[in-house]
């Protein structure tokens, strides 16, 4: 709903003037006075006194609030996006003509969507804010804007524009238009730069001077040493790491709370962790720190560490952590014998290279849950030792939920870290920024801090890289600099779906190229056309915006239409690939055809299953991969049926679908249902005839269609006599379908003698000639003996009644 403009500009316009219009009982039933019974009179009453509306329109929008909004409507038209996106002209503004403003946006504008408009008023130096409040500049008011926010308008009188004002804005708002306030609040933020400035520039002179009498020193003794490199060649992430608690980026108090532990762990260790403390930290011998890379756990751990009077000795991934090293190498005991058998004695064992172990040394194990196979047995040991150990432990992992995680729950005390915000980042980068003598505005940092998603790592390198080839940077450019250095992630067909058939995925706006499309189709290219053949039919083409009634229906059928075709494209450039032929290159063509053209004709948001109050789409597994399946189930058992059947008819497979297995269920199926126990004697009888068994039955039942459908006939039959049919069938004999080898191939023809057999031996070639058997020479059959049955260990006669041998016996006997 729109604004008039000269509605939005003063705050009387949000007085309602309810004289003839009442209002329902719920919108005014806090405002009502107890006392007053009718509920009717009571808002009237109230009102009465306020000022009268200067509009007609104000007063539309007014009632608006107090009646029950369409959630699944106002949803819909969210997830559409603008019906006319790109219809406006954005206007260039001066540079941060926004400042000192803060914008709350309701609704759905005409041309510009939410992403868009923020990200307008944030490159001209503005603040957006997702609730209105006293403190709000302006609120962007679109169609269906939400109820509490106008009524939290009305009571803060809060100024309101529509979206043409609100470009109106950008366009004529001049860069010095800024109050007094925004003017303070920028000279304090800079005076605190440049004092953060001075300190780092304090403290690189201290390091620098340090570091050349240590090298003045050692160069006097002979003793060759690591070289220091000096500060203006290290790395921002090493260069500005924080070297206090103030320099610490967020997370506050969870790094207080750790110094606090570290420093009562030795009154604790005394007491035998039996006091817990006012926070709950004194029972514990270890700390499990928690959160997304990139945030400061690990730097956090040595600072207070090194605060509290501990030495900090690190492992992390890149060492070997195996179970063998915790309870040896790692000697937190004290009582380990490598020493012993390397002629240190026991008392005299290190702990990690040339770092000794001793009361005042902190164990920090960085990345505990990247254990896995150089590391077996890790975890556990890393858990037995936490009871046991005579030193403070800090455990630091990114996910404490992890199944391998689950041991270190009981014995260590979890700590969680969050990610800081851009506003908790901004004044430390910024005093970088001053020291590095760049010129980066502030909302560009907020941009930097948000796309690196909190990682002041990755910022540092991304500036310090910058600065090689540019001192200055725009808005525009600091989203290219994140674009370029967007890690790598992979992503799930249901993710990429919605981002190909999202309500901005092909707008004027949107920004992505045909080949950042494709690529989304590269991340699996086995699985994305199978989504997208289930998905495009679930959407409410973003194209039909303009349309209504019967010339919507027919342009969505047309657009459909162009998609189906795309995909049975698709198709036919798939099987080339994955043919006979393998046109592997033929990946592009393939990826447009099957993803990239339908998401084009349909992209939009996922319409409504049915009507208000059902729910909508969302991409969903492919239901081809479980219909495939089944398909090929169901062939076989009708290969089956059809392999046993084929004993009593001939017939194809097709034909004993089609032809005979609807006339059969009228003799397996049906009486079963009519008459129940009665027919199971005729059913058996009839199965035996065409050999089919009782998994026929099952398998004839499950190929059922329409009204014989397997779930339809299951719930016909009693469960008595389903029970009752298997039991007959179980207990009673049935012909089993077998097959003769000579029933199928015809008889040996014998050869008729037509002379003497031809000699081959010229065909052979024999290196030698084969030796003599001993019993041929005597005269003895070789073969006769072979066959003797009668000298066969395995082979027992047994003798008939009355004669003392067997027939073999015998038979062997005149033999010999």
């Amino acid at each position: 709903m729109d604004v008039d403009e000269e509605s939005s500009e003063e705050s009387d316009d949000y007085e309602d003037d309810d004289s003839k219009d009442e209002p329902p009982k719920k919108s005014k039933g806090k405002a009502a006075p107890k006392k007053t019974p009718p509920p009717k009179k009571s808002p009237a009453k109230k009102l009465a006194t306020k000022k009268d509306l200067k509009n007609e329109e104000t007063e539309k929008t007014e009632n608006v609030k107090f009646e029950k909004p369409n959630y699944h409507a106002v949803a819909a038209a969210r997830a559409a996006g603008p019906k006319f996106a790109g219809s406006k002209e954005i206007p260039e503004g001066e540079p941060d003509c926004l400042a000192g403003l803060t914008f709350v946006f309701t609704g759905e504008l005409d041309s510009l969507g939410r992403d868009e408009a923020s990200e307008l008023v944030k490159r001209y130096g503005g603040k957006v804010t997702g609730a209105p409040s006293s403190k709000t500049s302006y609120v962007v008011l679109g169609e269906n804007a939400g109820p509490k926010k106008l009524e939290t308008i009305k009571k803060n009188n809060i100024k309101t524009l529509n979206e043409d004002q609100f470009l109106d804005l950008i366009r004529n708002r001049g860069a010095g238009e800024v109050d007094d306030k925004t003017l303070k609040a920028r000279a304090k933020a800079e005076q605190e730069i440049m004092k953060q400035a001075a300190e780092l520039e304090a403290r690189e002179k201290a390091e620098e001077s340090a570091r050349k009498r240590k090298e003045k020193a050692l160069s006097g003794t002979g003793i060759a040493s690591k070289k220091i490199p000096p500060l203006s060649s290290q790395l921002w992430t090493t260069k500005y790491a924080p070297q206090n608690i103030k320099e610490i980026c967020g997370n506050k108090a969870p790094v207080e709370r750790l110094g606090v532990w570290l420093n009562d762990w030795q009154k604790n260790y005394k007491s035998g962790f039996k006091k817990p403390g006012k926070d709950g930290m004194g029972i514990y011998r270890a700390v499990l720190i928690s959160g997304p890379p990139g945030i400061g756990k690990t730097t956090s751990a040595h600072l207070m560490a090194k605060m509290a009077g501990y030495n900090p000795i690190e492992l992390n991934a890149s060492d070997a952590r195996s179970k063998k090293l915790v309870e040896n190498g790692t000697n937190i005991d004290n009582t380990s014998l490598d020493g012993f058998f390397a002629g240190k004695g026991v008392q005299s064992t290190t702990a990690i290279g040339d770092l000794r172990v001793d009361s005042r040394t902190c164990l920090i194990m960085d990345e505990v849950d990247g254990m896995s196979a150089g590391d077996r047995g890790g975890v556990g040991a890393l858990n037995a030792l936490i009871k046991k150990t005579r030193i403070p432990m800090i455990l630091i992992c990114n996910d404490r939920t992890l199944q391998k995680m689950k041991p270190l729950q009981s014995t260590t005390f979890n700590m969680t870290f969050k990610r800081p915000g851009p506003a908790e980042i901004r004044s430390r980068l910024m005093s970088i920024i001053f020291k590095e003598k760049m010129k980066i505005p502030a909302n560009v940092l907020d941009e930097l801090v948000k796309g690196a998603n909190s990682d002041i790592r990755q910022v540092l390198n991304m500036l310090s890289t910058f600065k090689l080839g540019k001192t200055d940077m725009d808005f525009d450019e600091g989203k290219q600099l994140l674009k370029m250095n967007e890690k790598n992630m992979l992503l799930t067909p249901f993710t990429i779906i919605e981002r190909l058939t999202g309500p901005y995925a092909f707008s004027k706006t949107n920004k992505e190229t045909l080949n950042d499309k494709m690529e989304l189709y590269f991340h699996d290219f086995g699985m994305v056309p199978l989504f997208m053949e289930e998905h495009y039919l679930k959407t409410a083409p973003a194209g039909l915006g303009s349309y209504a009634g019967q010339e919507k229906d027919l342009k969505h059928l047309e657009l459909v239409s162009k998609a189906a075709d795309s995909i049975s494209d698709g198709d036919l450039v798939d099987r080339m690939i994955r043919g006979s032929e393998q046109h592997w290159s033929l990946l592009p063509l393939h990826a447009v055809t099957s993803t990239v053209k339908p998401a084009y004709f349909t992209y939009g948001p996922m319409r409504s299953q049915g009507g208000p109050g059902s729910g909508f789409w969302g991409p969903s597994f492919p239901q081809w991969l479980g219909q495939n399946s089944k398909q090929t189930k169901l062939q076989r058992l009708l290969t089956d049926i059809q392999i046993r059947m084929r004993l009593r008819v001939s017939g194809s497979r097709q034909e004993i679908r089609e032809t005979y297995m609807p006339l059969l269920a009228t003799k397996l199926v049906m009486p079963l249902i009519d008459d129940g126990t009665d027919a199971i004697e005729d059913v058996i009888s009839v199965m035996d005839e065409y050999y089919l068994g009782k998994e026929d039955w099952d398998a004839f039942v499950e190929l059922g269609v329409d009204t014989m459908k397997d779930d339809l006939i299951t719930k016909k039959i009693p469960s008595a006599t389903k029970s009752a049919f298997t039991k007959q069938y179980n207990k009673s004999d049935h012909p089993i379908a077998f097959h003769k080898g000579d029933m199928f191939a015809s008889a040996k023809k014998k050869i008729a003698d037509v002379g003497p057999a031809p000699d081959n031996e010229d065909v052979f070639e024999e290196d030698e000639a084969p030796p003599d058997d001993e019993e041929s020479v005597k005269g003895e059959d070789p073969d006769e003996e072979v066959n003797d049955v009668s000298k066969d260990k395995l082979i027992k006669a047994v003798a008939a009644k009355g004669k003392a041998k067997s027939k073999v016996g015998a038979g062997a006997g005149k033999k010999k």
